[in-house]
C-alpha cells in the first residue's frame, strides 16, 4: 500500500522469495488514488480500520470498511486501483504469496476456491471481500505481536501467515454459498442508497427498519447486502464513518474533542472509548 505524499507507518514483518508479509498504517492528507501493478499470486489484505475503494483489473470498484478482509487473486500481472479518503487512518496487515512460490497444485486449489466464490474476474484478477471475523483479527495480533525472536520466527509467521490467508479464503467461500448474498442489480443500487442515507444523517440515523422501508428493501436483505458490499453490517459501517469523521475534525484543529464527537452524533465519554479502540490514541492527544 506504500506510496508518496501519504503519513506512513509500514512494518515489514517478513520477506522471503515471493512471499511478503507487512502491516502498517496510512493516512492520506487529502483524497489519494493509488494505482500499483499486481504480480500473480494471492494477496490477502486485513482492514483492520479506515475505509477504501478499490477495483481489479479494471473492473467496477467496491468501497470496503474495516475490519474486513480483501482476496486479490491474479493469474497475470493486472492493476489495482485505490480510492482512500482523507485523514481516514487505514489499518491493515497483508500477506502475499506470489505464483512462483506456490506451486501447481496450491495454485489450481486457489482458482477452485475462488470459483465458488464467484464474482466477475477483470483482466486476470479476481476481488473478494467479506467481514473479518474476530479469528482473523486473532490472527492478526498475534502476527504483529510475535512472541519469539530466535530462528524459529520465520516458521511461526510463516505458519500464522498460512492460517490467516486459509481463514480469511474459508470466511469468502462461507458467505458466498448463502443464497441470500448473492444481490440483483436493483438490490445494489438500493443498499448504495441506504449507504448515503446513513451518511446524510450520521448524527440521527435512521433505525434498520425504517431504512429498509426506505430503500425499499427487508431488514434481512438489507442486513445481509449491506455486509456483501461493504463489507461491514450497516451500523459497523456507520460507526467507521463517523470516527473517520471526528478524526479530520480533531485532526486538522477545525473541532473541539466534544465539538468533533457531537458533530458526528456520539456523547463525549463514549466517543472517547471508542475512539481510542479503534485509532490506539485518545482524541485529547491529538489536539
Amino acid at each position: 500500500m506504500a506510496t508518496e505524499g501519504v503519513d506512513l507507518n509500514e512494518r515489514l514483518i517478513m520477506m522471503s522469495g515471493g512471499f511478503v508479509l507487512a502491516a502498517g498504517i496510512n493516512r492520506f492528507d487529502q483524497p489519494k488514488r493509488v494505482n500499483t501493478a499486481l504480480p500473480a499470486g494471492i494477496k490477502t489484505v486485513v482492514l483492520l480500520s479506515g475505509r477504501l475503494q478499490i477495483s481489479v483489473g479494471g473492473g467496477r470498484g467496491r468501497e470496503v470498511c474495516g475490519p474486513t478482509v480483501l482476496l486479490i487473486r491474479s493469474s497475470a500481472d493486472a492493476e489495482r486501483d485505490q480510492v482512500f479518503a482523507a485523514n481516514a487512518p487505514i489499518r491493515y496487515l497483508i500477506v502475499q504469496m506470489n505464483e512462483s512460490m506456490l506451486g501447481a497444485e496450491m495454485a489450481d486449489a486457489l482458482d477452485r476456491s475462488f470459483a465458488a466464490i464467484g464474482g466477475a474476474s477483470h483482466r486476470g484478477a479476481q476481488l473478494a471481500s467479506c467481514p473479518a471475523s474476530r479469528a482473523l483479527q486473532v490472527l492478526v495480533s498475534q502476527i504483529t505481536n510475535c512472541p519469539i525472536r530466535g530462528p524459529e520466527r520465520e516458521l511461526y509467521l510463516c505458519g500464522k501467515a498460512m492460517q490467516l490467508v486459509a481463514l480469511a479464503i474459508s470466511s469468502c467461500t462461507t458467505q458466498a454459498g448463502d443464497a441470500d448474498s448473492r444481490l440483483a442489480a436493483r438490490d445494489v443500487e438500493r443498499i448504495r442508497k441506504a449507504r448515503d442515507l446513513l451518511v446524510a444523517s450520521m448524527r440521527e440515523p435512521p433505525s434498520l427498519d425504517a431504512l429498509a422501508q426506505q430503500v425499499g428493501l427487508n431488514v434481512r436483505k438489507l442486513s445481509s447486502g449491506f455486509r456483501q458490499v461493504y463489507g461491514a453490517s450497516v451500523f459497523g459501517f456507520l460507526q467507521e464513518y463517523r470516527l473517520e469523521q471526528a478524526y479530520k475534525l480533531i485532526s486538522t484543529g477545525e473541532m473541539s474533542v466534544s465539538g468533533a464527537a457531537f458533530h458526528v452524533g456520539y456523547g463525549a465519554a463514549h466517543f472517547a472509548t471508542i475512539f481510542r479502540k479503534r485509532f490506539g490514541v485518545s482524541p485529547s492527544s491529538m489536539r
